[in-house]
């Protein structure tokens, strides 16, 4: 009996060694995605990737982002990551629209807005990306990104109705 009990214990703490190392290690990464002119980017998602891992940010109204690996708060394993933009497109407000039901009696219409871009497009490819590898060894709760071009003086525009 006692030796079964010491055998429960030893695999017990070999589990919580392997819990414990196979989820800790992640630092929380906190910033700023502004233009070159001062004013924040207010939309889009960061990205930080490399062989093993991908991280991503929301990027909200005021340009700040917290990186996350699964889940929003668990922050980025050690390493270095490229670092670029995805979800970069702004839609406009109205668009043309198409009927996407097949037949008669399908009632199905989908309004498709006029996409713009309004950031450099190096900025949205992990390999062309101007934006420097971050290197996470430890918390950083300060990290600003620039992008090298001023933010754009309007929201993009719908196209004219064809």
């Amino acid at each position: 009996m006692k030796n079964n009990v010491s055998k429960l214990l030893a695999l017990f703490s070999v589990l919580l060694l392997v819990a414990c190392v196979g989820c800790g290690g992640r630092s929380q990464v906190h910033g700023k995605v502004v233009f070159s002119d001062g004013s924040p980017l207010t939309y889009g998602t960061l990205v930080f990737t490399n062989d093993s891992t991908i991280c991503k940010g929301d990027i909200q109204d005021d340009g700040t982002f917290k990186m996350r690996t699964f889940k929003p708060g668990d922050g980025v394993p050690p390493g270095t990551y490229k670092v670029y933009l995805t979800n970069t497109l702004q839609f406009g407000s109205s668009g043309q629209t198409v009927k996407t039901g097949g037949g008669d009696n399908e009632a199905g219409f989908e309004m498709i807005g006029v996409a713009s871009n309004t950031i450099p497009t190096e900025y949205c490819n992990p390999d062309l990306s101007p934006f420097p590898q971050v290197t996470v060894k430890g918390s950083i709760k300060n990290l600003e990104l620039k992008i090298e071009a001023s933010a754009p003086e309007t929201a993009p525009t719908d196209a004219p109705a064809e």
